[in-house]
């Protein structure tokens, strides 16, 4: 397994606006097809502090998904994934995260068999 490949300047997030938008209780996914010559995921997240107002629990957030990430990359289609998490996220176990994950991925039609 290697690094996840993210979003990470200002226009990676600007395309983003007229994308396609799936959620579950504790997760809402932004998806949008990639350029052509991409052949991997890529994934950014958006943590208002007004929702979750420590840092501490913000990046929290962020690796716990980035984690299960790691795991099902590879089951994915090459495109960009934002994500906004919501701050019920913190109390769920970490099996229940991945399990979430995989099912928004599903609906999205995101997930290869």
């Amino acid at each position: 397994m290697g690094k996840l490949a993210l979003l990470k300047s200002e226009q990676d997030f600007e395309g983003f606006r007229n994308s396609k938008s799936y959620q579950s209780t504790n997760l809402k996914i932004r998806v949008r097809s990639s350029s052509p010559d991409q052949n991997t995921p890529r994934f950014g997240f958006i943590i208002p502090k007004k929702l979750v107002p420590k840092a501490v629990h913000r990046n929290l957030i962020k690796r716990r998904i980035k984690n299960a990430l790691l795991k099902s990359a590879s089951n994915l289609q090459a495109v960009d994934v934002l994500f906004f998490p919501r701050p019920q996220l913190l109390q769920k176990k970490f099996a229940d995260l991945e399990q979430e994950i995989k099912l928004i991925f599903i609906k999205a039609r995101l997930w290869k068999p």
